[in-house]
């Protein structure tokens, strides 16, 4: 039995919404792989910070990755929207939960939007709060103020990092059950065939 046009076009939107989510997480891990070391061995010295006598390249780096990282919530908010509005779409359409792997592919996509609900909601806001901080006494030459802020963001870096990978991780889950699951039969279907 064919699909609907309206049908199809819901399932690749969702898949290519959890791709480019996927995709974004993996290139902000691959940014700030590049930019702390290539800030190391650069060694600057920032004409922003002029009266900061603390570490200048981690500065510099965690600028730079900041906004990579407000880009990649941004891209993977607008994703888990299109995901979640995609799979309610298809349900709409007919998209019946009738196998083990669907009522699967919807718990882990509610699982995933509740895991980035909370950083972007509840980690982020305290983290950005922190690096605002940083920055802000970086800026009026405070060293000391400055590295205090930036010893409380290093500790909750280790967090921040397995929050990403987490998230990594349960999109590329996602993407492979959702695949399996457009690709399989419903059971309604295989029954039909053997009658």
């Amino acid at each position: 039995m064919k699909r609907p046009i309206f049908h199809r076009l819901a399932e690749l939107l969702h898949v290519l919404a959890l791709s480019i989510w996927l995709g974004a997480v993996a290139m902000s891990g691959v940014v700030a792989a590049i930019v702390f070391p290539l800030m190391r061995e650069l060694d600057p010295t920032l004409g922003a910070y002029p009266d900061y006598d603390g570490d200048h390249a981690l500065l510099g780096a965690g600028r730079i990755a900041s906004t990579v990282f407000f880009t990649v919530d941004s891209i993977q908010f607008a994703c888990g929207f299109v995901a979640l509005a995609t799979l309610a779409v298809l349900v709409v359409l007919g998209y019946s939960l009738n196998t083990l792997g669907r009522v699967f592919r919807l718990i882990v996509l509610c699982m995933t939007l509740a895991l980035l609900s909370y950083h972007l909601f509840f980690f982020m806001p305290g983290l950005q709060e922190t690096l605002a901080g940083y920055w802000h006494f970086a800026g009026e030459g405070d060293t000391v103020q400055a590295d205090a802020f930036k010893d409380r963001f290093l500790e909750s870096h280790d967090a921040a990092s397995r929050i990403i990978g987490a998230l990594a991780v349960m999109v590329a889950v996602n993407i492979a059950i959702s695949v399996w699951t457009l690709t399989a039969k419903p059971r309604a279907d295989k029954e039909k065939r053997e009658d």
